[in-house]
């Protein structure tokens, strides 16, 4: 009698063992995914798909459509020069010449309809997110034009000409924003953020880009 009790007291003690280990990892669990909510919420207004071995936890949603991180103003200047030619020869007193310029307000940052996913490491609690690249959002003018020219005595600038360099000074507005640095300064600043604060709750955090190769994170 005294062994069978022994056996039970046993039995019994394991399961209030693991019960505890359950509560225990499932309040860390909890307390994650409450780490990965509000870090994503303040930092780019979203919740992300949260996952633990592959079992969907919090399902994205978002507030906003788009949400612009870096913002910079750049004045764009184009210019036209023009002649008449005869035999490949310049014609004299043709030469017309025509610039324009206008301040325009880049802004980059993100899509929220595009996917966020972050994956929970069950054992170690250590997070992967997978987050869509930074984009230009939007290139608005915001002064200008204004015209710069001189027209030539036997070759005058036509109407046609101003609005052709003012689509051309648009696309040069266009292609300095995708070739400037203001989608990559969105992503640094969106990852330091979120490593900020989830590293200040212990969390380990890494990025991976669009499928892009995996880079951890470094600590502050």
């Amino acid at each position: 009698m005294k062994h069978y009790l022994g056996i039970c007291l046993v039995l019994i003690t394991l399961a209030i063992i693991g019960l505890v280990i359950v509560y225990v990892s499932t309040t860390a669990v909890d307390h994650t995914i409450g780490s990965i909510r509000d870090a994503f919420n303040e930092v780019l207004k979203v919740q992300p798909q949260v996952t633990v071995r592959q079992r969907v936890i919090l399902t994205q949603t978002a507030p906003i459509a788009e949400l612009a991180v870096v913002t910079k103003e750049e004045l764009v200047t184009i210019g036209m020069n023009k002649h008449l030619e005869v035999l490949s020869m310049q014609i004299p007193l043709t030469e017309k010449t025509l610039t324009v310029e206008g301040t325009y307000r880049l802004k980059a940052g993100f899509d929220l309809r595009e996917p966020f996913s972050v994956e929970i490491d069950p054992v170690t609690h250590n997070l992967h997110a997978t987050m869509p690249h930074a984009k230009i959002l939007s290139v608005e003018q915001i002064s200008g034009p204004t015209y710069h020219g001189e027209d030539a005595l036997l070759n005058r600038i036509t109407d046609d000409e101003r609005t052709q360099i003012m689509s051309n000074l648009n696309a040069a507005a266009h292609d300095a924003a995708e070739n400037s640095t203001l989608k990559a300064d969105a992503e640094q600043q969106v990852s330091q953020r979120l490593n900020d604060i989830l590293n200040r709750n212990g969390k380990t955090f890494e990025i991976e880009w669009n499928g892009a190769k995996r880079v951890p994170n470094e600590s502050p």
